[in-house]
């Protein structure tokens, strides 16, 4: 397999994280170099600090020296990446996958570190998409939301409730401006990813039980052929 460098994003909820975990689980076979991100949330119950995430203040990943990182704000919060991080990956791994925001992952790509080192690899950017916008579009005239960015909202704010039920989550008013948040963004994340070289449409999103089948079932057993493929061929 010659050198590649995968970047995965999509909105919040899309599937990224029990896909990369799926194929950790099934493919273990496949080699992946993976450098962590520095981020400024509070680590989910199931995370854990130097294996999913460098947790952080947002006032230390911002005063964090902008010729050693890649600092960007992503919706309410910040995240960084480590050029030492990017160049050990790099020179270890010819199999790279990179989870990360759109507006970052602009960033990394456009870095003259990161264009130096991917020169000799061929470089595919995924995108995680939870439903079409011509269903965004359905759903809209049928039940009357003002715009197609309400109506992205509105499909994913459940999805994302049920995530943190399922974390063990109280859903306080805290909690439902996280989700506010990040759902707002989710139409035009979307738009964002007409640039992309791969689109995978996937209805399991991270609150699916059928990410926990081994292998996955449904939308998330699709997602992960598709996603492997990518990764191998």
């Amino acid at each position: 397999m010659n050198k590649r460098l995968v970047i995965i994003s999509g909105p919040s909820c899309a599937g990224k994280t029990p896909l990369l975990k799926a194929v950790a689980k099934v493919y273990p076979e496949i080699e992946i170099g993976r450098f962590l991100l520095y981020n400024s949330r509070e680590p989910r119950s199931i995370e854990k600090e130097g294996v999913d995430f460098y947790f952080r203040s947002a006032e230390f990943i911002r005063a964090l020296p902008n010729d050693e990182y890649i600092i960007c704000q992503v919706r309410h919060l910040w995240q960084a990446i480590a050029l030492k991080d990017i160049q050990k990956v790099f020179k270890n791994h010819d199999l790279i996958v990179v989870e990360i925001y759109p507006t970052l992952a602009k960033l990394f790509q456009d870095h003259p570190l990161v264009k130096k080192l991917s020169a000799e690899f061929e470089v595919r950017t995924v995108f995680i998409q939870p439903f079409t916008e011509k269903e965004i579009a359905k759903v809209q005239n049928s039940m009357g939301f003002a715009s197609a960015e309400e109506t992205a909202a509105a499909i994913m704010t459940p999805k994302l409730i049920s995530r943190y039920l399922q974390q063990g989550k109280l859903i306080t008013p805290q909690v439902m401006e996280d989700v506010r948040i990040r759902t707002s963004t989710t139409f035009n994340e979307i738009q964002i990813s007409k640039g992309y070289t791969d689109i995978i449409l996937n209805y399991d999103g991270e609150d699916s039980i059928h990410w926990k089948f081994t292998p996955p079932i449904g939308d998330a057993g699709k997602t992960l052929e598709t996603f492997v493929g990518i990764l191998t061929k």
